[in-house]
């Protein structure tokens, strides 16, 4: 089966078939410093791979893209799982909140930890 999704600006519908991923660089001489200290300018482009109903293949940018189904199936029925499972534990209450994330190195740490496993860094200062 395949994976259908929405191309939002022109609401066509598209067979996903893979990510990819570009960067540029580009380099231009500054008004001021000429040479010595140019203009640079980066980027990064998240990108998908679509078919349409003749095979033609495309590439858009992701942030264009919503997936509608998988394998038949819809993402709404996909997620339903989920949500039960999410609102189980919304349920139980906000003690048990597993994961947090260390501010310093955006691991994930528990609620309960002193310090990031990671980095180190102290989280709850004993008193």
């Amino acid at each position: 089966m395949a994976t259908i999704v929405l191309h939002k600006p022109s609401g066509e519908k598209y067979i996903f078939l893979g990510t990819g991923f570009g960067a540029y660089k580009a380099t231009r001489a500054s008004v001021l410093g000429g040479d010595l200290f140019p203009h640079e300018e980066a980027g990064e482009i998240m990108a998908a791979a679509v078919c349409d109903a003749q095979g033609h293949i495309r590439w858009f940018e992701t942030e264009e893209l919503q997936v509608l189904e998988m394998d038949g199936v819809s993402i709404d029925r996909l997620y339903e799982p989920l949500a039960k499972e999410e609102s189980s534990l919304k349920s139980e209450g906000a003690a048990i909140r597993m994961d947090e994330q260390c501010p310093a190195c955006l691991a994930r740490v528990r609620a309960a930890d002193r310090e990031c496993p990671s980095c180190g860094l102290t989280l709850i200062l004993e008193e």
